[in-house]
């Protein structure tokens, strides 16, 4: 019967799995793009001089220096350290802009934008962590590198980010490509780079030459831009532009005096930029103003910005509000190389570049950029028609405005046309009048109304595929409710038939359908944290109120405001992540306190350990069973015990080490070096090795786990012990022997939080806390249904949530403890390669899911142990006796089905939400991550935590 269900349900998840499939296609597709390539010839005729050739390239090579991550106050700041590149500012021998990044920011889609000019497609950040990906290449899609190639037939070099490599195959001389994903390094990594700076510059067979740091990203998400290592980062990229601009400078003065009588030297243009920013964690992904606010900085003979007098700390300040799009690097490199703009680009030239052109040149300019940009239009709006350069000539002045706002752009491409032929006909005369202002101005409104339109117009959705995704997903989440319905006993089924009554509590009720409603909330989803942290608190003082005596009365009490602890630890969320919290103090002022209290929580969990195991033995051993043929299983019991205690210690003794090697805590404890020396003796060398004693430990651990609960089971058809005793001490087992690898895998500010988690949850039972009764053993009163929904008898009960419902609260709020949010950025990938010496995507995707979703695996775990501790049923008298196997068995398929259920109806309403919001203005920065955050949830936690996890139990 049970596998029977099992089956069912097995069924039914494959049934949601095809409708996400459908619904993700259709809801993140590739973005559409104009096919081929553009080519000189099919650019228009310069309108009104037609027999004038275009304007020469004011350039021949280019020098791109891209370090990822770059905030555009580590280089206009007060307290930059990059002080050459704010010499060369307020010289005037540098243009500076603060380069506006769009979301999502992370590395692949920032480059695509970049090179192509293009609003890259959202799915580009999940590809971005994807190393093997090649199906985002920009192969057959046009961007500048191909055009520098082909149509300039540049020799183009590469060294840094593989990133590149992937996104433009073919295109690159010579490369040397580092992983973008292995975070704990921040040094080889940079001087894999640097070592090819002087080497490849020196050498005359090169056009075009990219290097991308990657060094300064790294240290944001290892330790955050307040890291001491991220000022002498700076000041390294800082002596890199030094040798690069002095290096060129020299070259360009040497290429002008050898070159041929009538032949000028072109110069070579010397570009600083980053991909995107940080925020004031180190994290990027979302589109926050500390995301999205990165750097261009241009350098070399020609460019000439305005000298600054003030050498104060301020003089650079103004350069922070100095904004442009990061896509105009396309089109005014394009033009500055002599090159057609890529076909599909949507930024606009920086006219501060284009200065050293005339008039007329200028002007021609603009108009191939802006006829380049009305073929997007006129692709993405096939109804809009081609506009004739001929007719425009002889047309009276174009009068625009209206509601049709594709039209209203073909108007204002026509008048900014015409603008420029009078400037054409005007320009053997003295004066034009203010008209080649005036045309420039009708240019820029074009194209700033098309970008803007553009940019917001993701066109591409699939809707017959989302419709047919969410109708599956519907069909998925009823034949759940259907299989919870049949499967509840005891008087706990969604609706009873009988009486014709809704049986689930009202704190269950009220809080799927607020949760329901509140994702059509952007400001919701974006401060989800608020929402789980108020229904803990309410949950909690619900049972409170209902409390059946006074010592469980006190005990919620305590764990309020041990949860009130949790919650003020990390502020999350968009609207104040920088508040002052208790990581901050943490990280800042109270250093020494975090690695005391860090240390504190691994010696107590250790000790605790010791406890649980003592006292349920000498509970459910007595001295009189022993003599009674049990010696010998006794003694193989205390065995496994002591080899489980032992391995406990020393998986959490190198967590620690680990972690304090890592970040160096042992420096800020002052911490003797041969004391140190000695701890570091006792594990594995190198950070690596460390890593993997702690998974080893793990091993043993589970070994061990399972000979105890075989040994139990032996004393259990005995008639020493219960038989519900196994899966009691075993499910403990497992809760309190996953915390070394979380541990491991947490910020180290982070870890006295499982500390916490394990005194809310120990409060729940009274027999395991020190004078409660000791051990797992001691039966508890259970609560009215095993099903997160389950109520009580009576109406007061039904106000009275169980132990399962507020711990699926706590499992939710959990997540946001430990400083997520449903934005990009928040996800952590600092502790995704411990123990990993060479990229594996697998395996760094397994690590970084445990390192982000570490609280909600521990809660699901203690959600499995409340289960087996709850695993009593009331007799007819007083007292209690232990549940069979089998009706733990179906307890464990009711909760399986009970959480399958939850995000079942979650995915069903979130995609049904994401459909009807999909032309919001928020979709992309708040709906699609939420969705991507969801995705994740069922995969990985519903789908392989949830049910493989609970399966092993059956």
């Amino acid at each position: 019967m049970i596998w029977r269900r099992l089956c069912v349900l097995a069924l039914v998840v494959l049934v949601e799995l095809v409708g996400l499939g459908f619904f993700v296609k259709g809801f993140f597709p590739y973005k559409k793009s104009i096919p081929g390539f553009a080519r000189p010839q099919d650019q228009p005729p310069d309108i009104g001089r037609t027999a004038t050739p275009d304007a020469e390239p004011q350039y021949d090579r280019l020098v791109i220096m891209l370090v990822d991550a770059l905030r555009n106050d580590f280089v206009f700041g007060n307290n930059s350290a990059m002080d050459y590149t704010q010499s060369l500012l307020r010289d005037g021998q540098a243009v500076g802009f603060t380069a506006k990044a769009l979301a999502p920011t992370v590395t692949m889609p920032r480059i695509k934008a970049l090179m192509a000019g293009t609003v890259p497609n959202f799915l580009d950040a999940v590809l971005n962590i994807a190393e093997s990906d090649t199906s985002s290449s920009l192969k057959y899609h046009d961007n500048l590198l191909w055009q520098l190639k082909h149509h300039r037939n540049k020799t183009i070099n590469m060294f840094g980010d593989d990133t590149w490599l992937r996104l433009f195959p073919d295109i690159f001389t010579k490369t040397d490509g580092t992983s973008s994903f292995f975070v704990t390094d921040t040094v080889e990594v940079d001087n894999n780079v640097t070592r090819h700076v002087r080497p490849e510059l020196q050498r005359d067979d090169w056009d075009v030459t990219i290097f991308h740091y990657l060094g300064l990203d790294h240290i944001g998400h290892l330790a955050g831009p307040a890291s001491p290592l991220m000022k002498p980062k700076q000041r390294e990229m800082d002596g890199v532009v030094k040798t690069i601009y002095q290096m060129l400078r020299r070259q360009d003065e040497e290429r002008a005096k050898n070159a041929a009588p009538g032949v000028v030297a072109k110069p070579t243009l010397f570009v600083l930029l980053g991909d995107h920013a940080m925020n004031e964690i180190g994290n990027h992904g979302g589109n926050s103003k500390l995301e999205t606010s990165t750097v261009f900085v241009f350098m070399g003979q020609g460019v000439r910005g305005k000298p600054i007098a003030d050498r104060g700390k301020n003089a650079l300040s103004a350069l922070l509000a100095r904004e442009v799009p990061q896509i105009n690097l396309v089109p005014t490199l394009a033009l500055l190389f002599g090159v057609p703009v890529p076909k599909n680009n949507l930024g606009l030239p920086l006219h501060e570049l284009l200065d050293v052109y005339s008039d007329m040149e200028r002007l021609r300019m603009l108009q191939l950029t802006a006829a380049q940009i009305f073929g997007v239009v006129r692709a993405n709006t096939p109804l809009i028609q081609e506009v004739d350069v001929s007719k425009v000539v002889r047309m009276a002045t174009p009068s625009c405005g209206g509601d049709d706002a594709e039209n209203d752009l073909r108007c204002k491409y026509m008048a900014a046309l015409w603008a420029h032929s009078k400037c054409s006909v005007s320009s053997s005369s003295s004066s034009d009048d203010g008209l080649t202002d005036k045309a420039e101005r009708a240019y820029y409104e074009f194209m700033e109304q098309a970008n803007e339109e553009l940019s917001r117009a993701f066109s591409g959705y699939d809707v017959p595929a989302m419709v047919y995704g969410i109708l599956i997903i519907g069909v998925a989440a009823l034949a759940l409710v259907a299989l919870m319905q049949n499967s509840l006993r005891g008087g706990s089924c969604l609706v009873n038939l009988k009486t014709q009554q809704l049986a689930l509590s009202l704190p269950a009720t009220i809080l799927m359908a607020t949760y329901v409603l509140s994702n059509s909330s952007s400001s919701i989803i974006e401060e989800e944290h608020q929402f789980w942290y108020f229904w803990v608190q309410t949950m909690l003082a619900l049972r409170v109120a209902t409390a059946a005596n006074t010592g469980s009365a006190v005990r919620t009490v305590i764990q309020m405001v041990l949860f009130r602890i949790v919650r003020a630890w990390n502020q999350t969320g968009q609207n104040w992540p920088g508040e002052i919290d208790i990581r901050f103090y943490l990280n800042s002022s109270h250093i020494k306190l975090m690695w005391v209290l860090g240390i504190a929580t691994v010696v107590l969990f250790s000790l605790y350990v010791h406890w649980l195991h003592r006292a349920t033995l000498q509970r459910l051993c007595p001295q009189n069973a022993i003599g009674r043929g049990f010696r010998p299983v006794y003694r193989k019991l205390r065995m496994c015990q002591k080899a489980f205690g032992a391995t406990y210690d020393y998986a959490m003794f190198g967590a620690l080490v680990y972690q304090m090697e890592r970040n160096r805590g042992w420096e800020t404890l002052d911490v003797p070096e041969p004391v140190w020396a000695l701890a570091r003796a006792l594990m594995p060398s190198g950070i690596a090795g460390m890593a993997h004693a702690v998974y080893g430990c793990m091993v043993v651990l589970a070994v061990a786990g399972v000979l105890s609960m075989q040994f139990w089971s032996i004393c259990s058809k005995q008639g020493i012990v219960g038989g519900h005793v196994a899966r009691q001490t075993a499910s403990l087992d497992v809760l309190f022997g996953m915390v070394p690898v979380l541990v491991l895998l947490s910020r180290p500010h982070n870890i006295p939080l499982f500390g916490l988690f394990a005194a809310i949850f120990v409060l729940f039972f009274p027999q395991l806390l020190p004078g409660g009764g000791g051990g797992s053993g001691h039966g508890c009163h259970p609560e009215h249904g095993s099903a997160p929904w389950a109520g009580g008898v009576g109406c007061w009960n039904k106000l009275r949530p169980s132990k399962t419902l507020v711990q699926l609260c706590l499992l939710h709020a959990a997540f946001y403890a430990l400083g997520n949010s449903n934005s990009l950025a928040s996800l952590d990938i600092s502790n995704s390669y411990a123990g990993i010496s060479r990229y594996s995507e697998a395996l760094v995707g397994v690590l970084m899911f445990v390192s982000n979703w570490a609280g909600p695996l521990w809660w699901g775990v203690a959600a499995l142990a409340s289960t087996a501790l709850s695993s009593t049923s009331t007799g007819a008298g007083t007292g209690s006796s232990a549940k069979t196997h089998a009706e733990f068995q179906m307890d464990l398929v009711d909760m399986v089905t009970a959480a399958h259920t939850w995000q079942a109806c979650t995915l069903l309403s979130l995609s049904v939400i994401v459909a009807l919001m999909r032309t919001h203005l928020f979709i992309w920065s708040v709906f699609s991550p939420r969705y991507l955050y969801q995705v994740a949830w069922f995969l990985g936690y519903h789908v392989l935590f949830v049910a493989v996890g609970c399966l092993l139990w059956l």
